[in-house]
């Protein structure tokens, strides 16, 4: 994975990535988007209902508990949580001016006075979300300069979302990578982008640092070879273990697909 990503300025030969998204049908990897769009987010109420209703997905239940559904504060101007911390709740309190959805299987939220942007990727490490990397990054950054606030978020906030944080901490903040991801990680006990995106994150720190904090390293576990970031095993025993686990169940908590469950939320 790190060799497809080694030459990242050719990626930027893609004009406004994060523009060009918002009107796709399908994400570049042929998954259909989610066109649906909401004025009406979720609300405690409605949380607590979906909670108490038998017929709720359990994997839906997970991301609504904590600490999926935490909402945690990165900068003053920068939230990362996931779907159940999308309420409208959270969005008045923290006085939210702009979210980046990053699925391509939950309905676009618009609010009036918010801006809202989705970033249609799968928590597949095979997904280019290196592609929407410097788009965000601006958009985060020129939203703070607004004294704005912005919010990312995916399913769980765990992957795809963390991932385009730590982007952004690398590209505005001078951290490099390993110290945006400790960052990170001490504020939101459940993020891990997945090892693709690891991998993509790594090329855009090269790009911009000219150096790398990260490697990955593979290992052999029950016969199968795993790819893990080089800091995992001796700072993270816990998600070197988790993450080993994954790879080797081919699962992860934030890859979860509503449009195939019979539970889809829509928010209306």
């Amino acid at each position: 994975m790190g060799v497809k990503y080694s030459k990242y300025e050719h990626l930027k030969t893609i004009q406004s990535p994060l523009n060009q998204a918002q009107t796709m049908k399908l994400t570049r990897s042929g998954l259909q988007i989610n066109q649906d769009v909401t004025s009406k987010p979720l609300n405690k109420r409605m949380i607590e209902k979906l909670k108490r209703n038998p017929k709720t997905a359990p994997d839906v239940l997970i991301i609504l508990s904590s600490p999926f559904c935490d909402i945690d504060r990165i900068t003053d101007h920068l939230y990362l949580t996931g779907m159940g911390g999308l309420t409208e709740e959270n969005l008045a309190t923290l006085s939210i001016t702009c979210i980046v959805n990053a699925t391509y299987e939950m309905p676009l939220l618009r609010m009036k006075g918010i801006e809202s942007y989705r970033v249609p990727v799968d928590d597949d490490g095979n997904e280019e979300i290196i592609l929407y990397f410097d788009d965000v990054a601006n958009l985060i950054h020129s939203t703070s300069k607004q004294n704005g606030r912005t919010i990312v978020h995916c399913m769980a906030g765990a992957s795809r979302s963390s991932t385009l944080v730590l982007a952004y901490l690398i590209k505005f903040h001078d951290y490099n990578l390993k110290t945006a991801f400790c960052y990170v990680k001490s504020l939101r006990s459940c993020a891990r982008p997945n090892i693709g995106f690891f991998s993509q994150l790594i090329a855009y720190e090269r790009y911009y640092r000219k150096d790398t904090s990260v490697e990955i390293i593979e290992i052999v576990k029950k016969g199968k070879k795993v790819q893990v970031p080089d800091f995992y095993p001796a700072m993270f025993p816990e998600l070197f273990k988790a993450e080993v686990n994954r790879q080797l169940n081919k699962s992860h908590i934030s890859n979860i697909k509503l449009q195939e469950s019979k539970d889809r939320i829509t928010f209306n």
